[in-house]
């Protein structure tokens, strides 16, 4: 026995001898910019395999000698390496890790968290705020035209307070889509809740910290409605610090970045002329002599140049936020107002953003955000102008109306019939009138939010996350009755006006309408999301485990009511028009409603090898029950050469070498709900029934079939890339190569013409399209410290893609027409089967009556448009060899119509306290068409630009341009395809800050000037009569704004 007791107290004295040789040393690894903790940290001790990694919260655990000096050190992706010595005894010693030039380290948004840009799998890019919140744009997606690689930015027109859309490579959608309530707009998330594109566009930039765009598979985590891509927003949140006030503000003006450029009164008359006389029109339709010398004076300003002005933007945003670490604050507000160019156009917005983190306990933390938009809109234009973004009909009149049509005579609006069907009219009787159009929208916003990190289970995170959404909008529109004044035409074709009061009718009444018009709408929805994550790092593997539920239901509904002809002048209440003439158009609208289940895994190994599943299943109540269920996975597969070990020779050329492949399903289910139900509607005839002629009222009709198989379009994607890093870190290139297989894709079969006229029914949302995308987008970006006080920068984005329809329904009537080319699109690429890229082949113009003969000598019954030729007609290629020119010759002018090379340009640079930052586009190659408006031959009441005065007359048989009667000239032709090739200034912006050592003094942490401006300069134009940003000539123009602004923080 005693010898057992003497063998334990031996083993035991030796267990505490070799305890009392090791320590176990704990420690936090921080960054040093933000303080905040680095997760995944490597923590090695120098000459020993011993390692570990920091958790969720940057904390680490390592056991080493404590017999002599031990160097540990602490290694992280994105991060100088830094290593401390430590003496026997010492248990304790935490990191502040200095970040290097690379952005790998970069915490980025990824879809419910946030992942270390290095360890990104997916096609993930990311934009901060501060690279654009300088800009003076109306709307947040402006501010993005050409910043990211696959990002297409459209803005419909220059209007005050026109929208603003967003495109995630090319998304594909189907014959009639937008009929059926489908859309190409991505997904828009704002700090992790779904949102509309309206929220996206009312935020203002200050407000808003990061943008990231989901562009491949890695969106499955948002399987419903993610195949179109997915755009998170991160607004902005309280830091640890005193509080600090934030103001910023700027005003500016605008005004049409390329004015048309149309005829002059002289130049349109005599373009006229030439054409009578080529037709041997009567003397007596033609201008005479004297109405030409008149108008060579160019005795009045065109109604453009009478009513056209410089527009005014301001901007004003104030922010405040600070905190400790138990809560954290943030509060910030804008107000954004910009007016119109004519009349009286103007936009307003106003947003307020709060919220606040509070630390309840070490393990539970709460957020609550309460936020509010207002957006409010008024126009006095015409009835068919004013609500529409493009402004249309408006515009049209403006420029195209002869400038032989004086606006007032004798300080009286003149009346005139236009173009644009404006009976007898003036827009400054009109804006004079008290018509207007108004528009209001608001929304309210709540976003909550509970977590708790149980210190029992290391590394475990449950949260709860609840979100509230209330929109409501409205509209009133009230169109008055106004008198203009019509006088006595002179010149010989009495096109011409007088001074002299028309004696028959000196003043009429345009009735414009007469009517009172109010509408209004809502749209509610809530969010709650419950999630669980559990988070491991045991050595070099690194594990992280989420389970998550989504539950989201809305309702909308919109009403409209109107009544005319007004009992008492003057007044825009409902009480002064008869209730006899009341329509009301109501829009129940419906209830809908989207459960989702998502698991998501990742996986790394020593930072080297990483893996991400996720697997998302949604339901919705757009589907019928037993097709409402869809699954959408994702799986997530890189490899950090540049970690290897034999790749360490080669870092001091590659700094950062990542490869990574994404594949994956995502999904959609943005359609009009319930088309998987029969519509029937209360008929407007009644109906005769048996043999004794009953008539019968009251009956019931199917309008409408119901499609019980409807279900989710689905698009397989895959995404190959590759992020790389040289020279230090300075140059980062990222390239992803991609392919889109959609199916099951949404067909409103309504338009097609397949269901037979005489079931008086139509068959809505169908799952029939097919379709493959592929392409591939290059990033580059070079930062370069000069010297101590220069930096310059540099972002490069480009890309190439394509795509074809696999299979879509057509209408059978199209077989063998020439609707056929963008009718059937089955197998073709939309870069060659486009409508721009379908019409004649233009042979040149027809210039003396030799060549005419010569044209008649080999076919004397040759036509054109089914005229014979004449000498300045435009000729074009017989392409079916039928002897005449007509629509059977219309066909495919080119291969392809598309650039083969474009893409964005950022250069910045910085010296001292001074800013400079410029953003632009460049286009090479490609083909466009002069947009059909500009097409159209000059008439008496049609007034065309100016590149039509070169036209042919018999003195100017070289002209670049046939005679305006030539048949066919409006028709899409090779004649009017110009080169894409364009090199354009988006936005340019210049800022200077009070140096530190002043701001010190004066006790104002900064102080910032600035200088910015859009639509600068269009370098190489493709167009000589328009903006290229501007669809059509007729459309209210691209503007280009100039503002001065300041940022003071206090």
């Amino acid at each position: 026995m005693r010898k057992i007791f003497l063998l334990f107290f031996v083993m035991l004295a030796i267990g505490i001898t070799v305890q009392a040789q090791n320590r176990t040393v704990t420690g936090t690894v921080t960054s040093k910019d933000d303080n905040g903790p680095l997760i995944g940290v490597t923590i090695v001790i120098k000459g020993s395999t011993a390692a570990t990694s920091t958790d969720v919260n940057g904390k680490y655990s390592i056991k080493v000698t404590n017999l002599q000096n031990v160097v540990i050190g602490a290694k992280y992706l994105g991060y100088e390496y830094q290593e401390v010595s430590l003496k026997p005894g010492e248990l304790k010693v935490d990191f502040a890790l200095v970040a290097t030039n690379s952005s790998l380290n970069e915490v980025v948004v990824t879809g419910y968290g946030t992942t270390v840009k290095g360890k990104i799998l997916g096609a993930v890019s990311e934009i901060k705020a501060a690279e654009f919140e300088d800009l003076p744009v109306a709307n947040l997606g402006t501010a993005l035209r050409n910043r990211v690689a696959g990002v297409g930015v459209s803005v419909t027109s220059g209007k005050p307070g026109a929208a603003t859309t967003l495109a995630l490579r090319n998304p594909v959608t189907f014959t009639g889509s937008s009929t059926i309530g489908q859309t190409s707009n991505p997904l828009y998330v704002i700090d992790g809740l779904i949102s509309t594109i309206d929220d996206f566009n009312n935020l203002d930039a200050s407000l808003v910290e990061t943008i990231s765009f989901l562009k491949d598979a890695s969106a499955a985590i948002y399987g419903a409605s993610g195949d179109k891509g997915v755009v998170l927003v991160t607004t902005k949140k309280g830091k640890i610090g005193k509080t600090q006030i934030n103001y910023s503000g700027y005003s500016g003006t605008s005004t049409a970045a390329q004015a048309p450029k149309m005829l002059s009164a002289f130049q349109q008359a005599t373009l006229l002329n030439d054409g009578w006389a080529a037709s041997n029109t009567a003397n007596t339709s033609r201008f005479s002599q004297a109405d030409l010398d008149f108008l060579s004076t160019n005795p009045y300003d065109s109604w453009y140049q009478d009513l056209w002005h410089s527009s005014t933007t301001q901007r004003h945003t104030i922010n405040l936020s600070g905190g400790t670490e138990k809560i954290l604050f943030f509060a910030g507000g804008s107000y954004y107002y910009e007016t119109g160019n004519y009349g009286n156009i103007n936009s307003t917005k106003y947003n307020i953003r709060s919220g606040m983190t509070a630390k309840l306990t070490e393990d539970i933390t709460a957020y609550i955000s309460l936020n509010t938009n207002y957006s409010k809109s008024f126009s006095n234009s015409l009835k068919s102008a004013s609500s529409t973004d493009t402004e249309t009909s408006q515009i049209l009149a403006l420029i195209t109306t002869p400038q032989w049509v004086p606006l007032t005579i004798n300080g009286l609006p003149n009346g005139y019939g236009d173009v644009s069907g404006n009976s007898t009219w003036n827009p400054i009787a009109l804006y004079n009138s008290g018509t207007y159009n108004k528009t209001n929208a608001q929304t309210i916003n709540l976003n909550s939010s509970l977590e708790w990190r149980p210190k029992f289970v290391k590394g475990l995170t449950i949260k709860e996350q609840f979100g509230k959404n209330n929109q409501t909008s409205g509209s009133n529109q009230w169109l008055v009755p106004y008198t203009v004044y019509n006088f006595t035409r002179t010149g010989q074709n009495s096109k011409l006006f007088s001074t002299v009061p028309l004696a028959s009718k000196p003043s009429q009444i345009n009735s414009n309408s007469d009517q009172l018009q109010q509408g209004t709408g809502y749209n509610n929805s809530y969010e709650l999301i419950t999630s669980a994550d559990y988070s491991r790092v045991i050595g070099k593997h690194t594990f992280d485990i989420m389970a998550l539920s989504d539950l989201t239901e809305g309702s909308s509904g919109s009403n409209l009511l109107y009544r005319t002809t007004a009992q008492i002048p003057g007044v825009d209440q409902f009480y002064a028009y008869p209730s006899s003439t009341t329509t009301v158009q109501l829009n129940p609208g419906a209830n809908v409603g989207k459960q989702s289940y998502l698991g998501k895994m990742s996986y790394d190994y020593a930072g080297k090898y990483l893996m991400q599943l996720i697997t998302r299943v949604d339901g919705s109540t757009n589907f019928p029950a037993d097709k409402r269920w869809g699954a959408f996975p994702d799986l997530g597969l890189g490899w950090r050469v540049s970690e290897e070990k034999w790749f360490k020779p080669f870092t001091k050329y590659v700094n950062s070498l990542k490869l990574r492949l994404n594949v994956g399903l995502v999904g959609d289910d943005r359609i009009t709900p319930y088309t998987y139900v029969a519509v029937n509607t209360p008929a407007s005839n009644n109906y005769i029934f048996g043999s004794g002629n009953t008539v019968v009222n009251g009956i019931v009709a199917s309008t409408t079939f119901a499609n019980p198989d409807v279900t989710w379009e689905k698009q397989r994607q895959t995404n190959f890339g590759i992020d790389a890093t040289f020279l230090d870190s300075r140059l980062t290139a990222t390239i992803e190569i991609y392919n889109k297989h959609t199916y099951d894709g949404f067909v409103d079969f309504s338009s097609l013409g397949i269901v037979p006229q005489f079931t008086g029914q139509s068959l809505t949302a169908v799952n029939n399209g097919i379709a493959n995308n592929w392409g591939s987008e290059f990033d580059l970006s070079f930062v370069q410290p000069v010297s101590k006080d220069w930096t310059v920068r540099a972002n490069v984005n480009f890309g190439f893609s394509d795509n074809n329809i696999v299979q879509v329904a057509y209408a059978p009537g199209k077989i063998g027409t020439v609707d056929a080319l963008t009718g059937i699109t089955i197998g073709q690429s939309s870069h060659t089967y486009t409508s721009s890229n379908i019409g004649y082949i233009a042979t040149g113009i027809i210039k003396t009556q030799a060549d005419v003969d010569a044209i008649l000598a080999k076919n004397p019954n040759y036509t054109i448009g089914g005229v014979k030729p004449q000498p300045g007609f435009m000729n074009y290629q017989d392409t079916n060899g039928d002897g005449k020119i007509d629509a059977n010759d219309v066909g495919l002018m080119y291969p392809s119509v598309n650039s083969p090379f474009s893409g964005g340009i950022t250069l910045g640079a910085s010296y001292k306290t001074f800013s400079f930052s410029i953003n632009g586009l460049f286009v090479i190659g490609g083909k466009l068409q002069t947009d059909g408006q500009a097409k159209k031959p000059a008439t008496t009441t049609l007034n065309v630009p100016v590149f039509w005065a070169d036209h042919w007359t018999p003195d100017n048989v070289n002209a670049a341009f046939p005679r305006t009667d030539a048949p066919l000239i409006d028709q899409n032709s090779t004649f009017w395809t110009v080169s894409a090739t364009q090199l354009r200034i988006n936005n340019m912006a210049i800022s200077w800050s009070l140096p530190k050592r002043i701001s010190e003094k004066l006790g104002i942490p900064n102080l910032r000037v600035l200088a910015s401006g859009t639509n600068l300069w269009t370098i190489i134009n493709p167009y000589s009569y328009k903006d290229p940003l501007t669809s059509s000539y007729s459309d209210y123009p691209t503007l280009r704004t100039l503002s001065l602004g300041l940022n003071v923080t206090l």
